[in-house]
C-alpha cells in the first residue's frame, strides 16, 4: 500500500489546494493532471526539513502483512502540534513508508547478509525525493533501475529467455538491467531518522491492543 498512501495524501490532504492550481492551468488530460499532482507533492516534500518536524506516520491504512500480520492495524499521524503544517504531514507519509520498508528489510536480514546497495522499483521510484528519503532512512545506497515501472515484465522476459537458452544464465542478465540514478544516504540526517524510526516501531507495539479494540466487530 505504499503508493496508495501517497494517493491518499493527494486526495485528502492536497487536492483542495492542488485543485485550484489545476483549474488555473485548465489541465484536461488525465495523465498530465496526475503528473502535475505528484510533481507538486514532491516539490512540497523537498522543501520540508527531513524528520517532518517530529511527525511520524504509520502507513497501515489497510492493515499490515509484514513484518507482522495484523489486518486491524491502521494509520496514525503521531506528535502533531500547533506548529504542524500540511507539508510536514505529507513528508511524514513518505518517511513513514520508508520506515516500514526499513523494518521489513532489517527483518529479512536476520536470515541473509546485510545488503549495502538496494534497488528501488515501481511507480514510487520515479520520485527522486522519495528515493533520497529511502536512502537516508535505510542508510543504504539506493539504485533506481531503468524502465522502473516495467521491471516485472522485464524479469518475466529474462526468465523465459534463460529457460529457452537464449541467455546462458541469470548472471548474464545483469547487463540488461541498467541503473538510471543512484542515491547515497546523507549522514547529516542519520540521527533524526534513527530517533524517529525507534519511535515508529514502538507505535505499533503501544497501539496493538487499541487497534483490536476499535476495529473488531462487536
Amino acid at each position: 500500500t505504499a503508493g496508495r498512501c501517497l494517493q491518499w495524501v493527494r486526495d485528502h490532504l492536497a487536492l483542495d489546494e492542488i485543485g485550484i492550481y489545476l483549474d488555473a492551468q485548465q489541465i484536461t488530460d488525465k495523465q498530465q493532471e496526475h503528473r502535475s499532482l505528484y510533481t507538486l507533492l514532491n516539490q512540497a516534500v523537498e522543501t520540508t526539513e527531513p524528520g517532518a518536524g517530529g511527525i511520524i506516520f504509520t502507513p497501515w491504512l489497510h492493515g499490515n502483512r509484514s513484518p507482522f500480520e495484523d489486518p486491524l492495524a491502521r494509520g496514525i499521524f503521531f506528535n502533531i502540534g500547533l506548529e504542524t503544517g500540511k507539508r510536514q504531514l505529507i513528508r511524514a507519509v513518505l518517511e513513514g513508508v520508508a520506515f516500514h520498508m526499513r523494518w521489513m528489510l532489517e527483518t529479512v536480514e536476520k536470515k541473509i547478509p546485510r545488503q549495502e546497495h538496494i534497488r528501488f522499483v515501481g511507480g514510487g521510484a520515479q520520485s527522486p525525493v522519495w528515493a533520497q528519503i529511502l536512502a537516508d532512512v535505510t542508510g543504504r545506497t539506493l539504485e533506481v533501475v531503468e524502465n522502473t515501472q516495467h521491471v516485472g515484465t522485464i524479469g518475466a522476459a529474462i526468465v523465459c529467455a534463460t529457460g529457452l537458452g537464449i541467455l546462458p544464465s541469470f548472471a548474464q542478465a545483469s547487463s540488461l538491467i541498467g541503473v538510471q540514478a543512484v542515491y547515497a544516504p546523507r549522514p547529516q540526517y542519520k540521527a533524526v531518522y534513527e530517533r524517529n524510526f525507534t519511535v515508529y516501531k514502538q507505535l505499533y507495539k503501544s497501539n496493538k491492543k487499541l487497534f483490536r479494540q476499535l476495529n473488531t466487530a462487536d
